[in-house]
C-alpha cells in the first residue's frame, strides 16, 4: 500500500471527518484543521440544521462504522406537495433504498458529525485552526493558521467549503454564483399529525420551496427559499408572515422554532474547476464542487468524495497517480449534479402559477413505475 506521508485536512465538516475516518481504517493517520472552536458541551459546527443523506452514502458510513442511527431517521416516503398543500406525488424512498443494500436518512447535523469523530483517534480534531495561507516547498506543503503557527505536510486536502482558501490556493480566486434564492432552515423539537413518522414533505412553491422531515427523537427539520438579494434576511415573523398561505402544517412547525435557532443562507455554487489538484494539495466537497442545496446531493458527494479518496490513495503507486485517478473519477459526476441543483431550483420553484400548475399537473398524472424509478435513482446518486 502506497504511504502519502503526513496527511493534513483543512475542514472539519462532513466529508473532512468522513475522509479522516475512511484514512484512519486503512491504517492512514491524518490531522484535521477546523476554524470553529470546540464548544463547553464538546460539540463544533453544531449547527441546528439537517440534510438528506441518500442510500449510496449511508451505505459508505456503515461501511466505515459510523452509527447512523443515533444521527437522524431512516426515510420511507417523500411526499411532493404543492403550495396549497395538494399532494402532487409520492416517492416511495424506503423501498428503492431497501433495493439499495442500505436506507437512506434524514440526519441532524451536528449528530452525524459527533457520530464519525466518535470513531476517529483522540486528537485527530484540532478546533479553532483557521487556515490562512498555503506555500508548497520541494519536500512539503506548509499551511500557516490565523494564530500564527505553521504545520508542514506531505498531503493536503482542501475539505473547506465553499468559501474554500485551499481552493484560492489550487485554483485562483474563483467566483460564487448566487443562485437568486436564499433561505432559513432549523430543527426543533415538535410533533404533527399530519406529518407521518419516517417521511419528508417537499412543499414545491411559487417563487420558492419550503419542506419539513422526521428527523427522529420527536424532532422535525425544516427548510424555506424565496427568490431575493443575497443580503435578504428575516425575521422569525416576516418567515411566518411569507408561510402563511402556504401548506399549513409547516407554518406551524416554523412557529416553535426560536429565532436564535435559525439558521439562514444565501445559496450559492460555483463554476467547474479546470482542476481540482495542484502539487500535493487537493479538493473535495464543496471546495471542489459547490451546489445549491436543491439537488439534495451536497453533504451526500462530500462522503462519496472522501471515501473515494482514501480508496485511491490506498490503490495507487503514488500519491500523484491517486490525485489524478481522483479527480478522473469525481470530477465529471460531480459538476452533472451542479447542473442538475440548477434545474431544480427552476422547476421546484416557478413563479408563474399557469407554469407551476402545469408542473403539478405534470407529476400528478406520472405513472407510479415512473416515481419509483425517480426514487431509486436519488437513493443511488445518480
Amino acid at each position: 500500500m502506497h504511504d502519502p506521508g503526513r496527511v493534513v485536512i483543512v475542514g472539519g465538516g462532513i466529508g473532512g471527518l468522513t475522509l479522516a475516518l475512511a484514512l484512519h481504517r486503512a491504517g492512514i493517520a491524518s490531522t484535521v484543521y477546523e476554524q470553529h472552536t470546540l464548544q463547553a458541551d464538546g460539540s463544533f459546527q453544531r449547527r441546528a440544521t439537517g440534510f438528506t443523506l441518500w442510500s449510496y452514502a449511508i451505505a459508505r458510513l456503515i461501511d466505515l462504522g459510523v452509527n447512523v442511527e443515533r444521527t437522524g431517521n431512516p426515510i420511507e416516503t417523500t411526499e411532493i406537495r404543492n403550495q396549497s398543500g395538494d399532494l402532487i406525488a409520492i416517492m416511495p424512498v424506503g423501498d428503492a433504498s431497501r433495493k439499495l443494500g442500505a436506507p437512506s436518512y434524514e440526519i441532524r447535523r451536528g449528530d452525524l458529525l459527533a457520530a464519525i469523530l466518535a470513531e476517529l483517534p483522540e486528537h485527530t480534531l484540532k478546533t479553532g485552526r483557521a487556515c490562512t495561507a498555503i506555500r508548497e516547498h520541494a519536500d512539503s506543503v506548509e499551511l500557516e493558521f490565523e494564530d500564527g503557527e505553521r504545520t508542514r505536510a506531505d498531503l493536503v486536502v482542501g475539505a473547506d467549503g465553499i468559501r474554500s482558501i485551499v481552493r484560492e490556493h489550487v485554483a485562483g480566486e474563483i467566483p460564487l454564483r448566487y443562485s437568486g434564492y436564499s433561505g432559513a432552515s432549523g430543527v426543533t423539537r415538535f410533533t404533527h399529525r399530519d406529518l407521518a413518522p419516517h417521511t419528508h414533505v417537499d412543499v414545491w412553491g411559487r417563487g420558492g420551496k419550503a419542506g419539513i422531515a422526521d428527523v427522529g427523537e420527536e424532532k422535525i427539520r425544516w427548510y424555506l427559499t424565496w427568490k431575493g438579494s443575497e443580503e435578504s434576511q428575516k425575521s422569525l415573523d416576516e418567515i411566518l408572515s411569507r408561510l402563511e398561505k402556504w401548506y399549513s402544517p409547516v407554518h406551524a412547525v416554523v412557529q416553535t422554532t426560536p429565532q436564535t435557532a435559525i439558521v439562514q443562507h444565501a445559496y450559492y455554487d460555483i463554476a467547474p474547476l479546470q482542476e481540482w489538484k495542484r502539487g500535493n494539495v487537493v479538493l473535495l466537497g464543496d471546495a471542489a464542487h459547490a451546489t445549491t442545496p436543491f439537488a439534495a446531493m451536497g453533504a451526500n458527494m462530500a462522503i462519496e468524495d472522501a471515501a473515494e479518496l482514501a480508496a485511491l490513495l490506498c490503490k495507487a503507486s503514488s500519491t500523484a497517480e491517486a490525485l489524478k485517478n481522483f479527480e478522473n473519477s469525481r470530477k465529471n459526476r460531480t459538476e452533472e449534479i451542479v447542473k442538475h441543483g440548477r434545474r431544480m431550483s427552476r422547476l421546484t420553484q416557478l413563479h408563474s402559477p399557469i407554469a407551476a400548475w402545469l408542473r403539478d399537473q405534470a407529476f400528478t398524472h406520472m405513472p407510479e413505475q415512473e416515481m419509483e424509478k425517480v426514487a431509486l435513482a436519488m437513493a443511488a446518486g445518480e
